[in-house]
């Protein structure tokens, strides 16, 4: 006798996989984004802006891996209050940690700001960018 699987469920943590797959492509589409740029200004402008770019981008790039990584840490099988809890406290770290970043740029780097600036909004960017080029109809979680 042949057991077949119900329509529209997959195996438990397929779903999760997955999202954790999208957060940390976001992360790297970041980290390429800041490269091609910090590439492109060490050619045209010269390494104190490329320097600038990187310390920018990491500040932005950072503390978003660090919530990609907190967020998926738990098992798939968290209860959805525990997993909203962690959610927020997790942003309210990231965006301390971002602050901090911020700080420490303006007073131990020999930086240009408004490159840091931009740079930081780029990898924000890449963010809402990813939106539209995540399919999210194609998850696992299938139809119901």
């Amino acid at each position: 006798m042949d057991i077949e699987k119900p329509v529209g469920r997959t195996a438990p943590g397929a779903l999760y996989r997955y999202s954790r797959g999208i957060a940390l492509r976001v992360v790297a589409g970041q980290i390429v984004v800041t490269l091609v740029i910090a590439l492109t200004l060490v050619l045209v402008l010269g390494g104190r802006f490329a320097y600038s770019v990187l310390v920018g981008a990491g500040i932005g790039i950072v503390p978003n891996y660090y919530l990609a990584v907190r967020l998926f840490k738990h098992a798939p099988s968290i209860s959805p209050e525990k997993a909203l809890r962690g959610i927020y406290l997790g942003e309210g770290v990231k965006v301390v940690f971002t602050v901090a970043l911020f700080v420490l740029a303006i007073l131990l780097l020999d930086i240009e700001l408004p490159v840091i600036a931009l740079a930081y909004l780029a990898t924000v960017a890449v963010n809402w960018i990813a939106v539209f080029f995540v399919d999210l109809g194609e998850s696992p979680r299938g139809s119901a």
